[in-house]
């Protein structure tokens, strides 16, 4: 199922962009140690969602894109995994 117009509103309004039928968003961390905590944080989710995104992992940077693969475009579920990575990307570091 394709993503509603509120959807695509909530997650605009958390800063997704919608760029070549993909969800995209570039996360910025202060140093490599938190890009590998929030990017091992995301396989996790992504595993649950069973729902894999492009990911590319740079010093302080993680760009996320996602879609769906088969059909083409941005699903339900790309936009339940968005809204999960904002989720633990918003969860403080012990």
């Amino acid at each position: 199922m394709e993503i509603t117009i509120k959807q695509t509103s909530e997650l605009i309004a958390s800063n997704w962009k919608i760029t070549e039928g993909k969800l995209h968003k570039l996360f910025n961390f202060k140093n490599y140690t938190e890009v590998v905590n929030f990017t091992k944080k995301v396989y996790e989710i992504v595993e649950k969602h069973n729902h894999h995104p492009e990911i590319i992992v740079n010093y302080s940077k993680v760009d996320v894109s996602v879609n769906n693969h088969e059909e083409k475009n941005i699903s339900d579920k790309c936009y339940l995994l968005a809204k999960d990575i904002d989720f633990i990307n918003n969860i403080p570091s012990i």
